[in-house]
């Protein structure tokens, strides 16, 4: 698997945890809710090496910003939250 294969499986893997972050945040008593977060938090932290998920969530942004270009003009990258 190339750098940037590793990179599009990243990025989607922190895709599908904020997905489930949000809804298991908003329905913590939901069990399959809180299933689905919890696999999604494994998948997360084995493809970033980390332990924990909010951890493999932050290597993933770092690892994702490191693999972009800077901008032109100078200023940091910024993406729009969902």
């Amino acid at each position: 698997m190339d750098a940037s294969q590793v990179g599009e499986e990243i990025e989607a893997k922190l895709k599908h945890y904020r997905w489930w972050q949000r809804r298991y945040l908003a329905a913590p008593t939901d069990a399959r809710v809180r299933e689905r977060f919890e696999r999604t938090v494994a998948a997360l932290c084995a493809a970033t090496g980390e332990r924990c998920g909010r951890e493999a969530a932050s290597t993933a942004e770092r690892r994702l910003r490191a693999d972009r270009p800077p901008r032109r003009d100078g200023r940091p990258e910024t993406r729009p939250t969902a």
